[in-house]
């Protein structure tokens, strides 16, 4: 796993990297997209949050036939909603435990997940880079296969903590 780990370690920065910009241009710009009551539905399931949250994964990963443009917008935009929802809870009246509880629990997942398809979708930019700067060895297949089963892994277990643990810790705030 170490050897896997570094082999994609620049995938995984540059999906770290748009992420956290995207997040910090969340914060930075709440004011642009005005603060509305959130519409409340049912609690959705942990197959719904599940099929909704790898759909979402996957069509990141697809972007890697883009050479990473689309990742990387995907990626900045997805790390903006988070920053921005955040700072529109604390604007409505919720606390700062309240969003935390809102977000960390599933998010610890979620967002890893969501990284790991980022980076898939620059794999194959890094894979043409490695083969011109002479790389022989090239793990594009096999790489992006224990991408996938992270990402399911991932996701799986972000949908069954949102769909349970994340409503049950509201209720005791």
């Amino acid at each position: 796993m170490q050897i896997f780990l570094k082999r994609n370690s620049r995938v995984i920065v540059a999906a770290c990297s748009c992420y956290a910009v995207g997040l910090l241009l969340g914060i930075i710009f709440s004011n642009v997209l005005p603060v509305d009551k959130p519409v409340t539905s049912e609690n959705p399931t942990i197959m719904e949050f599940f099929i909704h949250n790898l759909v979402a994964d996957l069509l990141i990963s697809f972007t890697i036939f883009t050479f990473g443009i689309f990742t990387m917008v995907l990626l900045v935009m997805n790390g903006f909603l988070v920053g921005l929802s955040a700072v529109h809870s604390l604007e409505l009246g919720n606390s700062m435990p309240y969003v935390l509880v809102a977000l960390l629990p599933h998010g610890v997942f979620e967002i890893p997940s969501m990284i790991v398809a980022g980076a898939i979708g620059f794999k194959l930019l890094d894979t043409v880079m490695m083969k011109l700067k002479g790389k022989s060895k090239i793990y594009l297949i096999q790489d992006i296969s224990i991408f996938l089963v992270m990402i399911v892994c991932f996701t799986l277990i972000a949908a069954v903590i949102e769909a349970t643990v994340t409503p049950f810790l509201l209720t005791l705030l």
